[in-house]
Order: structure tokens, then C-alpha cells, then sequence
């Protein structure tokens, strides 16, 4: 019960979030980001050339507001974009329309979707590749949430790319602090919530204080759960494509796959790191 409650107070939050505050350091609407996206998304979190993403089917899993899926559709995939938060969908629309090509748009499909329970829709379809950028920790049921995701990447070649929260990244102390003030803001109301974070975080990226504040569910792991996860569910190689205490995974069905387009991993300073 209370887990149910503590989901949807944080599908609540992610919805007023993507509705009120879509701006924010490492979105689109910030110019350096937008400028380097399709860099990121090849040189630091997949570690793919290029032009292996051409043709390819993508499924950007918790697309937000876009901020990937334009990424990949500047590097000629095909992407299905999904989201819980209706919200989130209509500035993902509004961002590929406005800046992507005409030819890039038409390779972009938006379906509105939990991720803890995909539609009929998309059960059936098989991707080149599942990507997940700070979702699935928000689900209240990450291996789950995984699980629904990863059976849909089709063929031996198949990729899945993941951003988690690692628990190395916050010792015990914070991590208690952050949620005594998730727990003490959740019941506000959010707009009055919005303020106090402001003033709790004064002078810092507003979406950014939010989304660190708000949701309730913020789960953490170890590189060696989500790899034994992803181990049982078929993928043989697992690697962190970050030396980060966040991890930054991307697994191939086979070892030996994407041979000709690996890169070698990047080196700091980390595109994030500008954020921090």
C-alpha cells in the first residue's frame, strides 16, 4: 500500500515537473546541450560510432521531454519515444518538431506508456536497441521495470543503455537526509513545494532542485545487481561505459557484438560534470 502511494505521489510529481518546469541545465532548452547531444550520446554513454545508429529502431524508455530522443534522431534512428506523463510527451513532440528536419520528425513515433505495465502496443515490437536515461529507478520496481524493456530488444546484435543511481554516489548519512526532505515536501501541494526547494537551494537550477526533491521514489544500486539482472535476462556483455560512481551500462546480447563500432570509453571531465 504504502508503495503504491509513494508511485504515484512520484508519477504526480515527474507530471507537474515536465509540465511547469521542461527548462534546465542539460535539457534542450539549454544551448550547450543541445549543441553536443548527439556527441554525448554516441562518445560517452553508448560508446558507438556514429553510423552504427543509422536505420536503427530505438525505443527511448521515459523520454521526458525529448532531450535524448532528439539526440538519436539527429543520428538517423528510428524512435519510439515513451513516457508515462502525457505532459512529457506533448514538449517531446513540440522539441522534435521545432528541432529536428522534416526527414528527422518522420522517424519519430510518441506512445504514452508504464513502463511497470506496457501497453499492447508495444509488447509486440522488437528494438535494435532500448535506451533508459534516470527512469527506471523511479518505477518502485526497477527490476521489473527492466524486465519489461529488455524483452523487447530483438536479435543477437540487440543493445540496452541504462543511466541507474548508484548507491556509491551517496553515502548512508545523505541518503537519509534526501529522503527525510523528500518525505517532509511530499505533502505539500507542488506548486508551493517548487518554492521552497527554490529557497531550500537558492540560486540552483530550479528542475534540477525539483527533481532531486520531489519524488519520493529514488532508488539505488550496485553495478553488480543491475549486471546480474541483465545477465539473467539474456545479455552476456555487461560494461559500465562511465568510471562513475553513477552507472552508466551498456549490455550486448553477445560479446562480440558491435565489434567494428565500439569506442573506447570517455575520459573526464564528463559532459554531467558540468551540471554538478
Amino acid at each position: 500500500m504504502i508503495r503504491s502511494l509513494l508511485r504515484r505521489q512520484t508519477l504526480a510529481s515527474f507530471d507537474y515537473q515536465w509540465r511547469e518546469l521542461p527548462e534546465g541545465g542539460g535539457l534542450l532548452s539549454d544551448e550547450w546541450f543541445n549543441d553536443n547531444a548527439v556527441r554525448i550520446i554516441s562518445e560517452e554513454l553508448l560508446c558507438v560510432g556514429a553510423d552504427w545508429f543509422r536505420g536503427k529502431r530505438i525505443l527511448d524508455a521515459g523520454c521526458g521531454s525529448g532531450r535524448w530522443t532528439v539526440g538519436l534522431l539527429r543520428l538517423g534512428a528510428d524512435v519510439v519515444a515513451t513516457d508515462v506523463s502525457e505532459h512529457a510527451l506533448g514538449y517531446a513532440r513540440e522539441n522534435v518538431a521545432t528541432l529536428c528536419s522534416t526527414a528527422e520528425a518522420a522517424r519519430f513515433h510518441a506512445v504514452r506508456a508504464n513502463l511497470l505495465d506496457l501497453p499492447a502496443e508495444l509488447r509486440t515490437e522488437r528494438f535494435d536497441c532500448v535506451f533508459s536515461f534516470g527512469v527506471l529507478h523511479h518505477t518502485g520496481d526497477t527490476r521489473r521495470a527492466l524486465a519489461n524493456v529488455a524483452r523487447l530488444v530483438g536479435g543477437e546484435d540487440g543493445v540496452v543503455f541504462l543511466y541507474l543511481y548508484g548507491r556509491e554516489s551517496v553515502g548512508t548519512l545523505a541518503r537519509l537526509a534526501l529522503a527525510s526532505q523528500r518525505y517532509a515536501l511530499a505533502p505539500l501541494p507542488f506548486a508551493v513545494k517548487r518554492r521552497v526547494v527554490a529557497a531550500l537551494r537558492r540560486g540552483a537550477d530550479v528542475h534540477q532542485s525539483f527533481d532531486l526533491l520531489s519524488p519520493t521514489i529514488n532508488d539505488r544500486y550496485t553495478f553488480v545487481e543491475v549486471a546480474g539482472w541483465l545477465h539473467d535476462l539474456g545479455f552476456d556483455d555487461v560494461a559500465r561505459t562511465a568510471d562513475h560512481s553513477e552507472l552508466f551500462i551498456r549490455a550486448l546480447r553477445r560479446t562480440d557484438a558491435l565489434a567494428e563500432d565500439r569506442l573506447p570509453p570517455p575520459e573526464r571531465p564528463y559532459w554531467f560534470e558540468r551540471y554538478g
